[in-house]
Protein backbone atom coordinates (compact mmCIF):
# COMPACT_ATOMS: atom_id res chain seq x y z
CA UNK A 1 0.00 0.00 0.00
CA UNK A 2 1.41 3.99 -1.03
CA UNK A 3 0.78 4.60 3.10
CA UNK A 4 2.45 1.93 4.22
CA UNK A 5 5.43 2.39 1.77
CA UNK A 6 5.90 6.27 2.51
CA UNK A 7 5.87 5.04 5.98
CA UNK A 8 8.61 2.92 5.78
CA UNK A 9 10.54 5.42 3.20
CA UNK A 10 10.35 7.84 6.49
CA UNK A 11 11.12 5.30 9.40
CA UNK A 12 14.35 4.62 7.44
CA UNK A 13 15.46 8.36 6.82
CA UNK A 14 14.77 8.98 10.43
CA UNK A 15 17.13 5.86 11.13
CA UNK A 16 19.64 7.25 8.87
CA UNK A 17 19.70 10.07 10.80
CA UNK A 18 19.43 9.22 14.07
CA UNK A 19 22.07 6.98 13.48
CA UNK A 20 24.66 9.33 11.36
CA UNK A 21 24.20 11.58 15.16
CA UNK A 22 24.76 9.59 17.06
CA UNK A 23 27.92 8.35 15.03
CA UNK A 24 28.82 12.00 14.92
CA UNK A 25 28.27 12.70 18.66
CA UNK A 26 30.51 9.67 19.44
CA UNK A 27 33.59 11.06 17.26
CA UNK A 28 33.49 14.42 18.26
CA UNK A 29 33.45 13.51 22.22
CA UNK A 30 36.55 10.74 21.31
CA UNK A 31 38.02 13.46 19.26
CA UNK A 32 37.58 16.29 21.92
CA UNK A 33 38.64 14.58 25.24
CA UNK A 34 35.44 16.64 26.74
CA UNK A 35 31.78 15.81 27.30
CA UNK A 36 29.77 17.17 27.11
CA UNK A 37 32.04 18.48 23.68
CA UNK A 38 29.91 21.80 23.71
CA UNK A 39 28.94 25.14 25.68
CA UNK A 40 27.05 27.57 24.75
CA UNK A 41 28.09 31.43 24.19
CA UNK A 42 25.43 33.78 26.28
CA UNK A 43 27.60 37.21 25.67
CA UNK A 44 28.53 39.41 22.89
CA UNK A 45 32.13 39.75 24.25
CA UNK A 46 33.62 38.02 21.07
CA UNK A 47 31.54 39.49 18.81
CA UNK A 48 32.57 41.71 15.65
CA UNK A 49 30.04 43.92 15.67
CA UNK A 50 26.19 43.65 15.57
CA UNK A 51 24.41 40.77 14.27
CA UNK A 52 25.82 37.09 13.96
CA UNK A 53 28.46 36.18 11.35
CA UNK A 54 29.59 32.31 10.32
CA UNK A 55 33.03 32.30 11.40
CA UNK A 56 33.09 34.57 14.65
CA UNK A 57 31.97 33.75 18.45
CA UNK A 58 28.87 34.93 18.83
CA UNK A 59 26.03 34.98 21.16
CA UNK A 60 23.65 32.49 20.65
CA UNK A 61 26.34 30.31 18.80
CA UNK A 62 27.07 26.71 20.13
CA UNK A 63 30.99 26.20 20.32
CA UNK A 64 32.38 22.51 20.17
CA UNK A 65 35.67 22.63 22.59
CA UNK A 66 38.71 20.34 22.84
CA UNK A 67 40.43 19.61 25.61
CA UNK A 68 43.55 21.53 26.23
CA UNK A 69 45.55 18.18 26.79
CA UNK A 70 44.43 17.98 22.71
CA UNK A 71 45.95 21.08 21.41
CA UNK A 72 48.80 23.44 21.99
CA UNK A 73 47.58 26.70 22.94
CA UNK A 74 49.13 29.66 20.80
CA UNK A 75 48.66 33.38 22.18
CA UNK A 76 47.57 35.96 19.89
CA UNK A 77 51.13 37.10 20.49
CA UNK A 78 52.69 34.19 19.17
CA UNK A 79 49.46 33.48 16.35
CA UNK A 80 50.62 37.01 15.31
CA UNK A 81 54.29 35.54 14.35
CA UNK A 82 53.29 32.54 12.76
CA UNK A 83 50.20 33.04 10.86
CA UNK A 84 47.80 30.93 13.31
CA UNK A 85 44.37 32.33 14.06
CA UNK A 86 41.13 31.17 14.87
CA UNK A 87 37.71 32.87 15.18
CA UNK A 88 38.60 36.31 13.01
CA UNK A 89 41.91 37.03 15.17
CA UNK A 90 44.98 35.68 15.96
CA UNK A 91 45.72 33.02 18.40
CA UNK A 92 43.28 30.55 20.50
CA UNK A 93 40.66 30.94 22.12
CA UNK A 94 39.96 29.75 25.65
CA UNK A 95 37.68 28.63 27.88
CA UNK A 96 38.53 29.19 31.62
CA UNK A 97 36.87 28.83 34.90
CA UNK A 98 36.56 31.71 37.53
CA UNK A 99 35.47 30.45 40.42
CA UNK A 100 32.82 31.68 42.70
CA UNK A 101 29.61 29.78 41.31
CA UNK A 102 30.08 31.72 37.87
CA UNK A 103 29.96 30.65 34.64
CA UNK A 104 32.85 30.17 32.65
CA UNK A 105 34.22 32.81 30.30
CA UNK A 106 35.10 32.25 26.67
CA UNK A 107 38.00 34.78 25.30
CA UNK A 108 41.11 35.04 23.61
CA UNK A 109 44.68 34.32 24.92
CA UNK A 110 46.47 37.11 24.76
CA UNK A 111 50.11 36.79 26.24
CA UNK A 112 51.53 34.10 28.45
CA UNK A 113 53.22 35.75 31.01
CA UNK A 114 55.71 33.95 33.32
CA UNK A 115 56.48 35.31 36.89
CA UNK A 116 60.29 35.50 37.92
CA UNK A 117 59.19 35.99 41.74
CA UNK A 118 60.61 39.61 42.38
CA UNK A 119 57.77 41.54 41.13
CA UNK A 120 58.70 40.98 37.56
CA UNK A 121 57.85 38.89 34.58
CA UNK A 122 59.00 37.12 31.74
CA UNK A 123 57.42 37.07 28.69
CA UNK A 124 59.55 34.99 26.37
CA UNK A 125 56.92 34.96 23.27
CA UNK A 126 57.77 39.10 22.65
CA UNK A 127 61.19 37.77 21.62
CA UNK A 128 59.76 37.59 17.83
CA UNK A 129 56.67 40.35 18.44
CA UNK A 130 57.39 43.62 16.77
CA UNK A 131 58.92 46.15 18.93
CA UNK A 132 56.76 48.90 17.79
CA UNK A 133 53.64 46.48 18.85
CA UNK A 134 54.27 46.59 23.16
CA UNK A 135 56.00 48.82 25.25
CA UNK A 136 56.53 48.35 29.35
CA UNK A 137 57.19 51.71 31.45
CA UNK A 138 59.92 48.98 33.26
CA UNK A 139 62.21 48.88 30.25
CA UNK A 140 62.47 46.91 27.03
CA UNK A 141 64.05 43.83 28.23
CA UNK A 142 61.07 40.76 27.65
CA UNK A 143 62.63 38.59 30.30
CA UNK A 144 62.42 40.96 33.34
CA UNK A 145 59.30 43.47 32.55
CA UNK A 146 57.11 45.48 35.20
CA UNK A 147 55.37 49.08 35.67
CA UNK A 148 52.81 49.24 33.01
CA UNK A 149 52.62 46.78 29.65
CA UNK A 150 50.88 48.21 26.60
CA UNK A 151 50.32 46.10 23.52
CA UNK A 152 49.37 48.06 20.56
CA UNK A 153 47.05 47.88 17.71
CA UNK A 154 45.11 44.62 19.74
CA UNK A 155 41.02 43.58 19.10
CA UNK A 156 39.70 42.50 15.65
CA UNK A 157 39.85 46.26 14.14
CA UNK A 158 43.76 46.03 15.30
CA UNK A 159 43.61 49.17 15.94
CA UNK A 160 43.19 49.95 20.09
CA UNK A 161 46.21 49.83 22.35
CA UNK A 162 45.34 48.35 26.06
CA UNK A 163 47.61 48.71 28.99
CA UNK A 164 48.05 46.01 31.83
CA UNK A 165 49.54 46.79 35.32
CA UNK A 166 52.19 44.44 36.01
CA UNK A 167 52.85 45.74 39.48
CA UNK A 168 49.44 45.02 40.45
CA UNK A 169 49.71 41.30 39.17
CA UNK A 170 52.68 40.94 40.73
CA UNK A 171 51.12 42.48 44.35
CA UNK A 172 47.85 40.45 44.40
CA UNK A 173 48.62 38.21 41.38
CA UNK A 174 51.98 36.58 41.66
CA UNK A 175 51.44 33.51 39.46
CA UNK A 176 52.20 32.26 35.40
CA UNK A 177 49.73 32.20 33.17
CA UNK A 178 47.58 33.84 30.11
CA UNK A 179 46.43 37.59 29.78
CA UNK A 180 43.18 37.25 28.52
CA UNK A 181 40.34 39.59 26.64
CA UNK A 182 37.23 39.06 24.30
CA UNK A 183 37.54 40.25 20.85
CA UNK A 184 34.94 43.10 21.91
CA UNK A 185 36.23 44.30 24.69
CA UNK A 186 38.67 46.82 25.17
CA UNK A 187 40.52 45.77 28.35
CA UNK A 188 42.03 42.96 29.66
CA UNK A 189 40.04 40.71 31.87
CA UNK A 190 42.80 40.99 34.48
CA UNK A 191 42.15 44.75 34.31
CA UNK A 192 38.74 44.81 35.10
CA UNK A 193 37.93 41.96 37.49
CA UNK A 194 36.82 39.28 35.16
CA UNK A 195 40.14 37.34 35.84
CA UNK A 196 41.49 37.59 39.27
CA UNK A 197 44.71 37.30 37.77
CA UNK A 198 46.51 35.57 34.77
CA UNK A 199 44.75 31.99 33.86
CA UNK A 200 46.60 29.63 34.92
CA UNK A 201 47.21 26.41 32.67
CA UNK A 202 44.99 24.11 35.41
CA UNK A 203 42.41 26.79 35.03
CA UNK A 204 42.12 25.97 31.55
CA UNK A 205 38.54 24.29 30.89
CA UNK A 206 38.90 23.60 27.04
CA UNK A 207 39.44 25.17 23.80
CA UNK A 208 37.61 26.86 21.19
CA UNK A 209 37.37 24.31 18.34
CA UNK A 210 34.56 24.25 16.20
CA UNK A 211 31.55 27.12 15.78
CA UNK A 212 27.96 25.42 15.14
CA UNK A 213 26.08 28.94 14.43
CA UNK A 214 23.01 30.07 16.06
CA UNK A 215 21.89 26.68 17.88
CA UNK A 216 23.02 27.67 21.24
CA UNK A 217 20.12 30.06 20.61
CA UNK A 218 17.31 27.64 21.50
CA UNK A 219 18.69 27.07 24.96
CA UNK A 220 19.05 30.78 25.70
CA UNK A 221 15.32 30.81 24.26
CA UNK A 222 14.48 28.19 26.56
CA UNK A 223 15.93 29.96 30.02
CA UNK A 224 13.68 33.45 28.81
CA UNK A 225 16.91 35.04 26.62
CA UNK A 226 14.97 36.07 23.35
CA UNK A 227 15.42 39.82 23.71
CA UNK A 228 19.42 39.42 24.49
CA UNK A 229 19.39 37.30 21.30
CA UNK A 230 17.11 40.27 19.45
CA UNK A 231 19.52 43.20 20.91
CA UNK A 232 22.76 41.68 20.06
CA UNK A 233 22.22 39.59 17.26
CA UNK A 234 18.96 39.82 16.01
CA UNK A 235 19.57 38.01 12.56
CA UNK A 236 20.17 34.63 14.71
CA UNK A 237 16.22 33.84 14.83
CA UNK A 238 15.72 34.38 10.84
CA UNK A 239 18.65 32.82 10.52
CA UNK A 240 18.16 29.30 12.08
CA UNK A 241 14.82 29.03 11.13
CA UNK A 242 16.10 29.06 7.42
CA UNK A 243 18.09 26.59 8.25
CA UNK A 244 15.30 24.38 9.41
CA UNK A 245 13.25 24.92 6.40
CA UNK A 246 16.12 23.57 4.54
CA UNK A 247 16.48 20.58 6.60
CA UNK A 248 12.75 19.64 5.90
CA UNK A 249 13.56 19.83 2.51
CA UNK A 250 16.51 18.03 2.81
CA UNK A 251 13.83 15.82 4.55
CA UNK A 252 11.56 15.57 1.69
CA UNK A 253 14.64 15.10 -1.07
CA UNK A 254 15.52 12.48 0.20
CA UNK A 255 12.61 10.45 0.32
CA UNK A 256 11.41 11.21 -2.91
CA UNK A 257 14.52 10.10 -3.92
CA UNK A 258 13.89 6.99 -1.88
CA UNK A 259 10.54 6.26 -3.40
CA UNK A 260 11.64 7.16 -6.84
CA UNK A 261 14.41 4.40 -6.45
CA UNK A 262 12.01 1.78 -4.86
CA UNK A 263 9.26 2.61 -8.12
CA UNK A 264 12.08 2.30 -10.52
CA UNK A 265 12.97 -1.33 -9.09
CA UNK A 266 9.61 -2.29 -8.36
CA UNK A 267 8.53 -1.28 -12.33
CA UNK A 268 11.77 -3.35 -14.02
CA UNK A 269 10.92 -6.32 -11.71
CA UNK A 270 7.04 -5.78 -13.30
CA UNK A 271 8.03 -5.49 -16.41
CA UNK A 272 10.60 -8.56 -16.83
CA UNK A 273 7.86 -10.59 -15.34
CA UNK A 274 5.02 -9.37 -17.77
CA UNK A 275 7.60 -10.30 -20.71
CA UNK A 276 6.92 -13.50 -22.11
CA UNK A 277 9.59 -15.98 -22.36
CA UNK A 278 10.10 -17.22 -25.85
CA UNK A 279 9.82 -21.15 -26.01
CA UNK A 280 13.27 -23.21 -25.57
CA UNK A 281 13.75 -24.27 -29.35
CA UNK A 282 13.33 -27.92 -30.29
CA UNK A 283 15.85 -30.05 -31.96
CA UNK A 284 14.27 -31.43 -35.00
CA UNK A 285 14.81 -35.25 -35.42
CA UNK A 286 16.64 -35.88 -38.90
CA UNK A 287 14.35 -37.86 -41.28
Amino acid sequence: MPMERDTRNMLIVVIVVIAAVFAAFGGLVSSSGVSPPFTTVDSQSMQHGVGSQIGIIDTGDLMVVKSPDKVSILSYVEGYQSGHSSFGNYGDVIIYERGGGKNPVIHRAILYLEYNGNSTWAAPSLAGYPSELWYSTGGGDYNNLSGVLTMRDLRYTHALDVNLNLDDLAENTPWSGYITMGDNNTLFDQSIGISDGPVKIDGIKSVAWIEVPWLGSVKMLLAGKGSVLDQQVPNTIPSMAAVCVAIIFMFIGFNFLLDHRIYSAEGRALKKKETPTPPFPLEHENE
